[in-house]
């Protein structure tokens, strides 16, 4: 091999590229190092931009019903558990008007960021687009589905000394009665009164709505008779029967709950039959997917906790799910497609 030329103080060169390297003097960058820097901070860069900090400020959440209630109750419970393990403030922000649209047009509205995320209950998602002309979003478009957080089964209950103890009962009952079943709710257009149109077509049976304003007064006179039976969540009817001013016939469930042990569930009549409330969290669309991922498993890790589970099932009567953010999406899907078909068949409105 050729022995470079000898520069000033004998050093000898190598080939022209290491000398060129050598000539820009210790410390100083060469091509190689400028282009490999270069390409390092892009790749810093992409791994910023697919891995965004998160939680890097406070956290709202979005609650579209009023502070006190149940959903509320949960969603604070929820908000300081993710507080403390953030190391950032959950703030819970109750947007209660026109049946919780403001709350859940925010989020909508909001940076995809994770830092704007909505606690949903379940008619704000299912029914409020079926039953309002000017909703300010989108629920197929507008929004990440994060993680169903707990389910709530309903209970169809009646008179204690009604001629009928099941579904089954009910429905021979009913064949001799051509004016129909009435059944209360709290409202023509929340829920329960869904749900009943549910348990009508499952059963064959006519089945016509009577809304209350209170639910004393609806439960006042299906216990003296006059209506034939109620439909609402476990919180608001158990107390009744177990207080034995009403009779549970069916839980919405495909399971008993202990709590309740003698009121059958309606699977057991309409084999797979389930019709729930519940509650999610949702973030606007175009969340990061790490940002969705690592709120959801966050959550579930809280959820997950046994007084979590303990208090929720108590006091609410409630079931925690927590479950992934493709199951949620999925979920939401099927029973935004049957609440949409009930709506449209009852011809039901709230403008």
């Amino acid at each position: 091999m050729r022995a470079g030329r000898r520069g000033p103080g004998g050093a000898r060169h190598g080939r022209r590229g290491e000398g060129d390297d050598m000539r820009r003097g210790e410390g100083m960058p060469t091509r190689r190092g400028v282009i490999a820097g270069i390409a390092a901070a892009g790749v810093a860069r992409g791994a910023r931009a697919q891995d965004p900090v998160f939680p890097a400020r406070p956290v709202r959440l979005l609650v579209g019903i009023p502070a006190g209630g149940a959903p509320d109750v949960i969603a604070r419970l929820l908000a300081d558990r993710l507080g403390a393990l953030w190391g950032q403030p959950v703030v819970v922000d109750n947007r209660p008007a026109a049946s919780g649209n403001p709350a859940a047009g925010a989020v909508a509205a909001a940076a995809p960021d994770g830092h704007t995320l909505l606690f949903a209950h379940a008619s704000l998602l299912l029914l409020n687009e079926a039953l309002m002309r000017n909703v300010p979003f989108n629920g197929e478009r507008d929004f990440a589905p994060v993680s169903l957080l707990a389910t709530t089964p309903f209970i169809v209950a009646c008179q204690p000394g009604a001629p009928y103890a099941t579904l089954d009962e009910l429905k021979a009952w009913a064949r001799g009665r051509p004016a129909g079943v009435t059944f209360a709710t709290l409202s023509a257009t929340g829920l329960p009164r869904f749900v009943g149109e549910r348990v009508k077509a499952a059963l064959g049976i006519p089945m016509v709505n009577v809304p209350y304003v209170s639910m004393a007064g609806a439960v006042q006179d299906v216990a003296a008779g006059r209506v034939d039976l109620l439909i609402d969540g476990t919180p608001v009817i158990t107390p009744q029967i177990r207080g034995g001013f009403l009779k549970g016939l069916a839980l919405t469930s495909t399971e008993r709950d202990p709590v309740i042990p003698g009121v059958p569930a309606a699977a057991e009549t309409i084999p797979g039959f389930t019709s729930r409330g519940w509650f999610g969290l949702l973030g606007p669309a175009g969340m990061p997917e790490g940002v969705v991922r690592r709120v959801a498993e966050d959550a579930r890790r809280v959820l997950s906790q046994p007084e979590m589970r303990e208090r929720l099932r108590r006091d609410f009567g409630a079931d925690v799910v927590a479950g992934t953010p493709g199951e949620f999406a999925a979920s939401l899907s099927a029973d935004r497609a049957v609440y949409r078909r009930l709506v449209a068949e009852v011809g039901a409105t709230l403008d």
